[in-house]
């Protein structure tokens, strides 16, 4: 059995623990074996094993060495050079998004596929490799250009300059691009090596190296990076996009996705878990390397994000994301709109967006607990939009139910009136709290059909003591959902801003994505709150006995 369908087959099996990511690219893999569109060059892939091994280690105690590739990268090289089109004979795929943590050899991969475009491709080939400054794109660049002189048979066939290798045979070219789209465009990459992508300030120079390939019936666009702490840069949302893929909410057989990541935080406690992030601890990463490093980050708080990001691919907005998916996912509860009819509950609307998502959320108090029914609005123009980088999720989301499309490109306020007047029939809404600077004319209307509204200012003051309330009781399983994807998924998304004096809000600028579902939920419980407070929790009997038994502090 080949190195790189063993590797799958123990991902398949669980013999090698993975990441969900992992196993759906891996899925991927075994759909195209099977996929008569597709066949599998396996000479192919051979041929460039045999002339990775050519190529020799350029750094530490194993500089001058062949490089035997790890189980994970010959996977990697299979998908992107095995698999080619039944009906062109052209290889299947001409773009790939590539992330995994730090020290796992990322630039000697892309140095090595950069020398076998150079050295063993058909035809004239031009090879970038391009990052943030001149000195991140020569980083690659660098370990392509030291691999080919400590190489007898790589030198001799290669004219080595200072700033460019080239091929003579060929007149093929590699060099280094500092990221400015200006000096990019008009070129016409074979093979283009976007490095550290999460450092790119915008698209401009991914961009551009995509659309100069164009020409390039077999061009590749090879994008390495971690983890960021920039939740909104280009690279986060082509992540996104990348998920989605894996997904199957998205579309797009040009574009190989292999994404090392911990699925949850909680992982770090388990070190059978770290190769989740770390495909080569072990090998190029002693596990002492990690338990140093986390136990630095845990005595200095400060570097745990970063600890996170970089040593376990965890994408993060300089903090900590406010709720982790475990925690949510415990207060799952198997109930219905119908089991709650008649009953009293508080409405929380966050109606802030007129031309994407917009929430409302009723908490209902169920003893000691609540329950909580929400609904979500889209502009069914926003479904197809294709500037709308969740436009596939959310048309998941209509067809499960989980989502309204309104007609036409902006909230339809009047069908939300509608709705609420007609929940308004099936379930006693006490109160509902609105943001005061938004939907005055809706406020209005529901006021005249006899609803209790309630301001609830977007501020720290309002927000901050709703919200530590709302993650203490999501541990403690008190607030219960039936299983909202869109709340989740907003949930997840959330990142909280802090004032000098620790209060906390959500930030909308800042988020990963769109939060309005989470804003609903915490106006609709901070509502209730007003009237119930803070929920009561029962005692244990030790407790009840110890409080019984205490007879003050003697002094």
């Amino acid at each position: 059995m080949e190195i790189w369908h063993e590797y799958a087959k123990k991902v398949q099996s669980g013999e090698i623990v993975a990441c969900r990511k992992i196993k759906q690219a891996v899925a991927r893999y075994f759909d195209d074996l099977a996929n008569p569109a597709y066949f599998f060059d396996e000479s192919a892939v051979n041929k460039f094993l045999a002339f990775s091994r050519l190529c020799p280690h350029v750094k530490g105690h194993l500089r001058g060495r062949p490089i035997e590739l790890s189980d994970w990268q010959t996977f990697l090289f299979a998908n992107l050079l095995g698999f080619k089109r039944t009906d062109t004979g052209l290889r299947k795929y001409r773009s790939a998004y590539i992330q995994v943590a730090r020290k796992n050899a990322k630039s000697t991969v892309a140095a090595v596929l950069a020398n076998w475009f150079l050295l063993m491709e058909a035809g004239q080939q031009d090879i970038y490799t391009a990052a943030v400054s001149r000195d991140q794109a020569r980083i690659v660049f660098d370990d392509a250009r030291q691999m080919c002189l400590l190489s007898p048979l790589l030198r001799k066939r290669l004219n080595i300059q200072q700033h460019k290798l080239i091929n003579p045979k060929s007149n093929s070219l590699m060099r280094p691009l500092a990221a400015k789209s200006s000096t990019i465009e008009g070129t016409n990459p074979s093979l283009a090596i976007v490095d550290e992508y999460h450092l790119h300030t915008d698209n401009s120079v991914y961009s551009a190296l995509e659309l100069g390939q164009g020409a390039r019936p077999e061009g590749l666009l090879f994008a390495i990076t971690t983890a960021g702490s920039n939740v909104i840069s280009a690279c986060k949302q082509h992540y996104d996009y990348c998920a989605q893929i894996l997904e199957g909410n998205e579309q797009n057989d040009s574009l190989f996705v292999l994404i090392f990541e911990l699925d949850e935080e909680s992982e770090i406690d388990n070190p059978k878990n770290w190769i989740k992030a770390n495909p080569n601890i072990g090998k190029s990463i002693p596990y002492l390397d990690f338990e140093n490093t986390i136990k630095k980050a845990q005595g200095i708080p400060s570097e745990w994000v970063e600890m996170l990001t970089k040593r376990f691919n965890v994408w993060c907005q300089g903090t900590t994301p406010w709720l982790g998916e475990g925690n949510w996912a415990q207060c799952v509860r198997d109930y219905t709109e119908s089991d709650l009819l008649h009953q009293d509950c508080y409405l929380g609307l966050d109606l802030s967006s007129t031309n994407d998502l917009t929430s409302l959320c009723y908490t209902f108090p169920q003893g000691k607990k609540v329950r909580l029914i929400t609904r979500h609005y889209i502009p069914e123009f926003q479904l197809n939009n294709v500037a709308n980088k969740n436009r596939a999720i959310y048309r998941n989301w209509v067809r499960q139910g989980w989502l309204i499309a309104t007609e036409g490109d902006c909230i339809d306020y009047d069908k939300i009136r509608d709705d609420i007047l007609k929940d308004a029939e099936n379930f006693n809404i006490k109160m509902i709290g609105f943001d005061v600077w938004n939907a005055t004319h809706l406020r209005t209307q529901l006021q005249a059909a006899g609803l209790e509204v309630e301001p609830f200012p977007q501020t720290y003051q309002r927000f901050s003591p709703v919200a530590k309330s709302a993650e203490v009781l999501i541990n403690r399983q008190v607030i219960e959902h039936h299983g909202d994807p869109v709340l989740s998924w907003a949930l997840s998304n959330v990142v909280m801003e802090t004032d000098a004096n620790a209060n906390i809000k959500p930030n909308k600028k800042k988020a990963a994505n769109k939060i309005d579902p989470a804003v609903a939920f915490l106006m609709s419980f901070g509502t209730y709150q007003l009237e119930y407070g803070d929920l009561i929790f029962e005692l244990s009997e030790e407790h009840k006995q110890a409080l019984e038994q205490f007879n003050g502090i003697d002094l």
